[in-house]
């Protein structure tokens, strides 16, 4: 593309150069032409004497009308053959920033491995039948990424999905595993996406295919609730389940119900929720 550019401008500023030769021309006629003896002569008898270069002052409007001419071709040329190009890297970059998957950078705060990780979740999505951008929406929801961390309120839960304890017994049985809570804490996010995996394919047989973010949020935090009207209440006061999960209560009004976390989900997650199975 440089050699291409070089070429191009070589060629316009040879344009300009003759460009430039055909106005100096044309000026010089036109200040002679007012100035010159003929002139004044034509003035004094009355009559128009015309000149032996008319010809050639034709000529010479005509080449600079040429020049003119093929200097706004060459250089519409060189603008679409720079900028397009440029254009195009621009839309590559774009591109590469828009693929990204959703959330990718707040995982890396605790995953080293991203980009095996932005695979297993891709993965997992495709298995499931759920957008990529669904399932990282509810790990940042659950663990912020963090496969070691253990619930702050001391639910037990731990890992991205914020596995209990009764879950890992079910996982086990069903996958043939003996994992305690310190193993699922010493795992890799990686590693631990086959638990996630293994965990939602389990309440989907259970209660049917994810129909939303907010449903598949509903599968980790309290599966019953799938499936049930807006007003369908998970925790309510003065229970100690609310408390522990009133920061869910959007409205405050003692109660987190189904539409708390549709709005919720709606609230923090607008690229997710409006993301398309």
């Amino acid at each position: 593309m440089l050699k291409n550019t070089c070429a191009y401008l070589i060629f316009l500023a040879i344009l300009l150069l003759k460009l430039a030769e055909q106005s100096f021309i044309l000026t010089t006629n036109w200040i002679m032409r007012i100035f010159s003896p003929r002139k004044s002569l034509e003035n004094q008898q009355g009559f128009y004497i015309v000149p032996r270069t008319k010809a050639s002052k034709r000529g010479n409007t005509v080449k600079a009308i040429s020049l003119f001419g093929i200097l706004l071709f060459a250089s519409n040329i060189l603008t679409y053959s720079w900028f397009g190009s440029t254009n195009q890297v621009a839309n590559a970059a774009a591109s590469s920033v828009s693929s990204q998957l959703y959330l990718i950078d707040e995982a890396g705060r605790f995953i080293p491995e991203t980009d095996r990780f932005e695979q297993k979740v891709q993965q997992v999505g495709d298995e499931l039948g759920v957008p990529a951008e669904w399932l990282m929406a509810v790990m940042y929801s659950e663990s912020r990424f963090d496969p070691g961390v253990s619930n702050a309120k001391g639910s037990g839960a731990v890992g991205l999905i914020q596995f209990m304890v009764p879950t890992v017994k079910e996982l086990n049985v069903r996958m043939g595993t003996k994992y305690y809570m310190k193993d699922i804490l010493a795992m890799t996010a990686v590693e631990q996406m086959e638990l996630v995996a293994e965990y939602f394919h389990t309440i989907k047989e259970r209660y049917g295919e994810y129909k939303s973010l907010t449903d598949l949020y509903l599968a980790v935090l309290y599966p019953k609730a799938r499936g049930q009207d807006y007003c369908y209440a998970l925790y309510a006061k003065p229970t100690q389940a609310y408390l522990m999960n009133s920061g869910l209560d959007e409205n405050k009004d003692g109660r987190v119900t189904v539409s708390d976390i549709d709005k919720r989900m709606q609230r923090m997650f607008p690229t997710a929720y409006i993301a398309q199975k």
